[in-house]
């Protein structure tokens, strides 16, 4: 595993339990967008990271308005099997 993608998962881990976050990443809808959150925060992992790890989960690059944490959360849900592949 990458240091990006360990900053991914790190950054990930906190979407469920701050309300804030989730609220923040509701409001776009590109990985770029996550990305720049993300390095506000304190992670640092490029755009390309993500999408990544989006395309290995079968998730559009892009989200709907509003549904950017769902479909953060559930890359998340995934990482020991992106892991572990």
């Amino acid at each position: 595993m990458t240091q990006q993608t360990q900053a991914v998962f790190d950054f990930l881990s906190h979407i469920q339990s701050d309300a804030g976050l989730r609220a923040q990443l509701n409001e776009v809808c590109t990985a770029d967008e996550v990305a720049a959150i993300a390095a506000e925060q304190g992670f640092s992992f490029t755009p390309a990271v993500l999408l990544e790890l989006f395309e290995r989960c079968n998730e559009a690059p892009l989200a709907r308005s509003g549904l950017m944490d769902e479909k953060l959360i559930r890359v998340y849900l995934q990482r020991e099997a992106l892991l572990g592949a």
